[in-house]
């Protein structure tokens, strides 16, 4: 056993060595391996974080009524009216006086406010189902829009459905295109080492000559694919890290717009080492098929 690791570690010692005495040709199928990982890695990025915003705000479903124009008193009796249906759980009356109160408190919107002679906002009645599910906020909302008082209804959990609808989008796209450039990996690491085996014929031919298995020679060669698969994907989280950080300010912006904190993050720990460990056996099983085949192709010489 100490001799067949001691082995093992010379021919993946070796392996390295041989790539990094060749900087520029191994460089370039680096390069191609890692920005052919690092298309799926940012897209599983920016999916985890779509599958994070989307749990962090589910919310009951709410109920946004815009009245018509109207006197505070009759709106306030209109949303109290409404707050002894049995559909409903409770309402929350926002005059438009208080509503341009909030619009002043959001950040940007301040001088906006200040250059308005009138204001332009409806009252608004706030409204929550007295049951959670999708379909009874949906017929209350369809009720509610039947009512001459009321000028359009907003149902809130309708934008938690799109975002739903584009998580499970970009989820499709993280699926399709991993596979898509998994297998890309695949076939770049196999024709590398095919063209390694084919460049390499009479010195094979000469090992097998004097009694070398195919096993001790494909060896090398399959330290080789793991080499340049698990280099391709260290270069693929550095761009992916780098591409976290570039959208983390944009994000920022766009979450402050929300009154959220919500931050962009990369990848964690456990993706980094999902990211290396199937890239690895991607490489190996690429260099075990492609040099393992041509391998047995040639014959030693007579």
């Amino acid at each position: 056993m100490a001799n067949f690791l001691t082995l093992h570690k010379q021919q993946g010692g070796q392996a390295l060595r041989d790539l990094l005495a060749r900087p520029l040709g191994n460089l370039l199928t680096v390069l191609a391996l890692a920005f052919s990982l690092a298309l799926p890695a940012t897209l599983f990025m920016l999916a985890k974080n779509i599958v994070a915003v989307t749990e962090e705000w589910q919310a009951p479903n709410q109920i946004t009524v815009y009245l018509q124009p109207m006197q505070d008193e009759r709106a306030k009796a209109f949303s109290d009216e409404i707050s002894e249906w049995p559909e409903v759980a409770s309402t929350s009356y926002i005059s438009p006086d208080d509503g341009l109160q909030q619009l002043r408190q959001i950040q940007g919107f301040d001088a906006a406010v200040s250059l308005l002679d009138d204001n332009p906002l409806p009252s608004v009645i706030v409204i929550t189902p007295s049951a959670d599910d999708a379909a009874s906020a949906t017929a209350l909302a369809s009720k509610l829009r039947t009512d001459n008082n009321v000028d359009e209804v907003r149902l809130d959990s309708d934008w938690l459905q799109r975002l739903a609808a584009i998580e499970s989008l970009v989820l499709t796209l993280t699926t399709v295109f991993s596979a898509l450039m998994l297998m890309a990996v695949f076939l770049i690491i196999g024709n590398t080492l095919r063209l390694q085996v084919l460049n390499q014929k009479e010195e094979i031919q000469v090992m097998k000559l004097v009694g070398a298995t195919d096993s001790y020679i494909l060896r090398p060669y399959i330290y080789t694919g793991v080499w340049l698969a698990l280099s391709g994907a260290v270069v693929a989280w550095v761009v992916v890290q780098v591409n976290a950080l570039m959208l983390d300010t944009a994000v920022e912006k766009l979450a402050t717009l929300y009154s959220s904190a919500f931050q962009l993050s990369g990848l964690g720990v456990e993706e980094t080492f999902l990211l290396l460990m199937v890239t690895g056996l991607i490489g190996l099983l690429a260099a075990r098929l492609a040099a393992g085949k041509h391998l047995k192709e040639i014959e030693p010489v007579s």
